[in-house]
């Protein structure tokens, strides 16, 4: 009888083990796209100093819609934040797209920086770890990750103040 107890146990373990396995087969390449979103998400960023938001919407309902994140869509989140800790993203405003710029005067209220400041962006969202056993689902874990990446901005946007570096100069005093 041990014997018999004992070969259930083992095959009972057995198959833990590979629905492990191929949750975490599963688990790396939904990784993989966090990080791969997270870095087109600071391409656009660091060509715009900051995130659209119409980029941003649409980006987070196609990461929404993917597969596995779609077993908890409401966990995923998008964050971009300036290093002096404002929002980089567009929260809504007479964004005119044929000048790149705001045509409001108050430099706060813009969603975007000058170039040379560092924006950092994550993506939170939650790995849903679930095996079936004898034919019943089991939620084992929900496995909450983020992955963060930080860029530079390269745009230059005239309506910013701009350092010009330690001696104040600018490209006017050298006759160009």
């Amino acid at each position: 009888m041990a014997g018999f107890l004992k070969a259930i146990l083992i095959s009972i373990i057995t198959v833990a083990a590979i629905i492990v396995f191929f949750n975490m087969a599963l688990f790396f390449p939904w990784y993989m796209e966090v990080i791969q979103t997270t870095f087109r998400i600071s391409q656009i960023v660091s060509m715009d100093n900051y995130l659209a938001l119409n980029n941003y919407e649409d980006i987070l309902n196609e990461l929404k819609g993917k597969p596995i994140f779609m077993d908890s869509a409401e966990t995923v989140i998008i964050k971009a934040i300036h290093e002096n800790g404002k929002n980089a993203i567009e929260e809504s405003g007479p964004h005119d797209v044929a000048t790149y710029y705001y045509l409001i005067d108050d430099e706060d209220a813009k969603p975007y920086v000058q170039m040379g400041n560092l924006v950092t962006i994550t993506i939170h969202a939650t790995y849903p770890f679930r095996m079936q056993m004898f034919g019943e689902p089991v939620n084992a874990a929900d496995v909450p990750i983020s992955f963060s990446m930080t860029t530079a901005t390269t745009r230059h946007y005239k309506d910013l103040e701009y350092d010009y570096g330690p001696d104040g100069s600018s490209v006017e005093d050298y006759g160009g």
